[in-house]
């Protein structure tokens, strides 16, 4: 049997844990102070949602992944559908949770996935908790990290808001209506929030900082509206 590990990266993962702060004008020509300028936020920076960076490129993965449920879904509905399921979501948790209970969850994940290549595969048929049913039951951040997984194979660690998971695709009945596909898996989750399903809610309470303002239309003016600007927020 192949390891797992070898194929864990086919799966989506939302962590994004390359973003970098780009630095300007490092030789510091032009500049008689010679001080570096540090950009507030990394390049590509759309939103920052309770201080966590979104960039374009993230939301867009996201967007394109979503694309099956509305083929004629525009771009802005796409990233929009993004944002509010996903991306905003997974920006509150990682407020609530706080750095050191969101890293120890990940270091449980990476840990039961070491553990779960080390024995038969027979014996991971009752790990985890077996989920069926579409889109609507599995919710869509579980749903888009489904799309074009292989089947059993444990996959991740994957982040989806509040919580990591192990991720395995036991069968798919290939409805060709996206949103009514059958999916049955097993996951494993590794929650660093005490309740992943309400961050929806929660995102509602976060700051909200427009970097880009083409795309302050793309949060709901409902989302706009109950959520604090960061500069209200410092006040």
């Amino acid at each position: 049997m192949r390891r797992a590990s070898q194929r864990s990266s086919r799966g989506l993962t939302w962590s994004f844990s390359g973003l970098f702060l780009l630095l300007l004008g490092c030789s510091g020509a032009g500049d008689p102070t010679g001080t570096l300028e540090v950009p507030r936020w990394p390049e590509g920076t759309v939103l920052v949602c309770a201080g966590d960076p979104i960039q374009v490129d993230e939301v867009d993965m996201i967007a394109e992944a979503l694309r099956p449920l509305g083929p004629k879904f525009t771009q802005p509905h796409l990233r929009r559908l993004a944002l509010t399921n996903i991306r905003l979501p997974l920006a509150a948790g990682r407020a609530l949770g706080g750095k050191e209970r969101r890293e120890q969850a990940l270091r449980d994940a990476e840990g039961s996935l070491r553990s779960i290549e080390a024995v038969d595969h027979a014996a991971d048929e009752a790990l985890g908790i077996l989920t069926e049913g579409a889109q609507d039951a599995l919710g869509l951040p579980l749903w888009v990290l489904l799309q074009g997984m292989e089947a059993n194979v444990w996959v991740g660690p994957s982040e989806l808001p509040g919580q990591f998971v192990l991720v395995k695709l036991v069968g798919r009945d290939g409805n060709e209506r996206p949103q009514r596909e059958q999916f049955t898996v097993r996951v494993l989750s590794f929650p660093y929030v005490d309740d992943p399903p309400s961050l929806a809610k929660e995102a509602l309470k976060s700051t909200l900082e427009v970097v880009d303002e083409t795309w302050e239309p793309l949060v709901p003016g409902f989302w706009r509206h109950q959520m604090e600007t960061a500069d209200d927020s410092r006040g």
